[in-house]
């Protein structure tokens, strides 16, 4: 959402591991968000990625040597992130002003590459909090939630957008 309010169209995706459910929900997220701006989903702008950096390159690589490449990438993790700033070096391209990124996970690395990343940050202490009182639960013989005929019981948690300088309004 915060990539298409600047007015970016061509938003390329490099997601993460298939078979986990938080890559799946991303790349879900990604797609929702084109649909509900009225932008088409370019399968052409997603690579499939594991959250690594090595793996990473060769899909930031095949993006942003497209023709007409995007002008905005959506990185499942921060590590990919990371990748895309790499691959835009040695492509000559210039984040933000060519290219905007945007992570997720908020490395604490993630506020020191240069430009800062944006990215988005979904609490590894609340996290872990909750899987504290999960675990206290479970010793104390204490029942979970039951799965339901959609699916296991999945706890979320809240997501916030930490806006840094690795993004720009669209120039070109």
């Amino acid at each position: 959402d915060y990539l298409i309010k600047l007015g970016h169209r061509r938003i390329g995706h490099i997601s993460g591991r298939q078979e986990l459910i938080s890559s799946k929900q991303r790349l879900q997220g990604y797609k929702e968000a084109l649909s509900a701006a009225g932008l088409p989903v370019d399968e052409d702008l997603i690579e499939i990625g594991d959250f690594s950096t090595p793996t990473a390159v060769p899909c930031a690589r095949k993006l942003l040597s497209l023709p007409d490449r995007p002008t905005a990438i959506f990185a499942a993790n921060d590590m990919t992130a990371i990748a895309v700033y790499q691959v835009a070096a040695e492509l000559g391209l210039r984040i933000p002003e060519d290219l905007s990124v945007v992570g997720f996970d908020n490395l604490r690395e993630s506020a020191f590459i240069e430009p800062p990343l944006t990215t988005i940050d979904q609490s590894v202490e609340k996290m872990g909090a909750m899987a504290m009182d999960i675990l206290v639960k479970l010793v104390e013989g204490q029942s979970l939630p039951a799965s339901s005929a959609d699916g296991p019981h999945l706890l979320k948690v809240p997501t916030e957008l930490v806006i840094r300088g690795s993004c720009a309004p669209i120039s070109r």
